[in-house]
């Protein structure tokens, strides 16, 4: 039988599978790209072209502040957008390209002599990285509740975009500055700047494919451009008046607080405080991240069987009892942290998963309060909310260890012994910091109203909604001499 036949045979917002595949390959790029970003861009700046990196810092963190224009104003633009090809899909069309070549670029050393210079060109090769991250992530996010109004089915495809993200994840820290500096550096004689100029144009190349994929295989439904006023501030107070969307931000963004805290330091607790081989921090992350990336299915079936709300409860103590016994593990305990990493990927998975599929349900009732729909600009704040959220608990992070006397070493990780008050910061930071953070989300979630009954009513009440207008358009054409 025909794929169009067997998908017109499936249930009312029931996705086919190769929807959902081709869904969730579209978080390869994005995913991609910004791991390596976050863990190797300034590592390259710093030690292949030989920028200041506090000039460097500087310059993004001005180019930090467009994102709280541009995300929202995406959102915006791709909710009142009208083309044939809908309203999302051409984002991913027009910007795969660009998108691939700006990585590149990001880790292509230009012939620039001035190193002030350099730093001016990768502060703008960075804004324009970043805004083309927006237009890619933020029609892509809001695919998902446009795709299917059913609430399994958008927990699903959070699961399958979740999971090609940490898989993404995983490939990119392994592989990128690996192949980069022992394999195609070694083409070139050893000349470093070539070597993370192959590794960015081989995956420049994946990062195109998957948006370009979308576009030619996702059909929109037809919905109509939203025609309210574009105007921004207009916007965030509309947003922020849905009650159920400022629970979701909570839980989003306490849930990527944890994630972000521990991630920026829990090599640093690893190598210092537990005092684990050369090279087992890597083992741990891996076993860390392919946990989370193989019971990701199970985080699916859980939200099916028992909602997205208890899921995440439920997930979340797991990730805070496990946080607690990592904070517990004695110097030299690899045993002990290889057993802990086990466990935490589970939590780790949920953390990333859940809230995503929480967010996708806000949209009915926004459309119910105003009578459109409008997912970019929902998605278009929620990303900039992401941004932000990621930046503070970097900066967290930074002024918890300067002010407890963190010893950072050129000489490498193993080389410079950390005062107690640094270890002991480490210890706050992977257990008492993103427990709190994640007990906030929890309450959030357990008060969350949106359930899988109470969707279903909104979905109810617009149905009914659109039956009416439709009623009164027939009447009124009957009515028309």
């Amino acid at each position: 039988m025909p794929a169009a036949a067997r998908d017109a045979q499936l249930p009312a917002g029931i996705l086919p599978l190769r929807t959902k595949v081709v869904y969730g390959l579209g978080d390869w790029g994005t995913s991609a790209a910004t791991t390596a970003r976050n863990l190797f861009w300034l590592f390259f700046l710093a030690n292949v072209v030989g920028v200041d990196i506090g000039v460097a810092s500087v310059v993004v963190a001005v180019g930090k502040l467009w994102d709280a224009v541009n995300d929202p104003l995406i959102g915006i633009l791709s909710d009142r957008l009208r083309t044939r090809w809908g309203r999302r899909r051409p984002f991913l069309l027009f910007t795969a390209v660009p998108f691939g070549v700006c990585f590149f670029l990001m880790f292509s050393v230009p012939s620039i002599d001035n190193l002030l210079a350099l730093a001016a060109y990768y502060g703008l090769i960075y804004i324009l990285f970043d805004t083309l991250y927006t237009l890619i992530n933020v029609p892509y996010s809001a695919l998902a509740p446009a795709l299917t109004p059913d609430y399994d089915e958008r927990s699903t495809l959070a699961g399958w975009r979740m999971g090609v993200s940490i898989f993404a994840s995983l490939v990119t820290a392994a592989g990128f500055k690996l192949l980069a500096e022992s394999v195609f550096a070694g083409w070139f004689g050893g000349n470093l700047a070539a070597g993370y100029a192959v590794s960015a144009a081989l995956w420049g190349v994946t990062l195109i494919i998957p948006p370009l994929l979308l576009f030619v295989t996702i059909r929109e439904p037809d919905t109509a451009p939203v025609t309210t006023s574009a105007n921004l501030l207009r916007n965030a107070r509309e947003v922020y008046a849905n009650v159920s969307f400022r629970y979701a931000a909570i839980i989003y963004l306490a849930s990527f607080a944890a994630v972000d805290v521990v991630a920026s330091v829990f090599v640093w607790f690893l190598v210092f405080y537990v005092q684990v081989d050369a090279g087992f921090d890597s083992i741990i992350l891996g076993v860390m991240l392919t946990l989370a990336l193989l019971t990701m299915p199970l985080v699916v079936r859980l939200m099916h069987r028992f909602g997205k709300r208890l899921t995440y409860v439920g997930c979340g103590l797991v990730w805070i009892v496990v946080l607690i016994l990592i904070s517990q593990a004695p110097p030299g305990g690899q045993s002990y942290m290889l057993a802990a990493a086990v466990f935490a990927g589970l939590g780790y998975g949920a953390a990333n998963a859940v809230p995503w599929a929480i967010v996708a349900d806000v949209i009915e009732a926004d459309e119910l309060a105003t009578g459109q729909r409008r997912e970019g600009v929902y998605f278009g704040y929620l990303v900039f909310l992401r941004k932000l959220t990621g930046t503070g608990s970097i900066l967290l992070v930074g002024l918890v260890l300067e002010a407890a006397g963190f010893v950072a070493s050129a000489g490498g990780l193993m080389t410079t012994a950390q005062p107690a008050a640094a270890l002991l910061a480490l210890r706050w930071l992977v257990s008492a910091v993103p427990a709190f953070c994640l007990v906030i989300a929890i309450l959030t979630a357990w008060r969350y109203p949106l359930d899988r009954q109470t969707h279903l009513q909104l979905r109810q009440q617009l149905a009914q909604r659109q039956a009416t207008s439709l009623s009164s358009q027939t009447d009124a054409g009957k009515e028309t001499p």
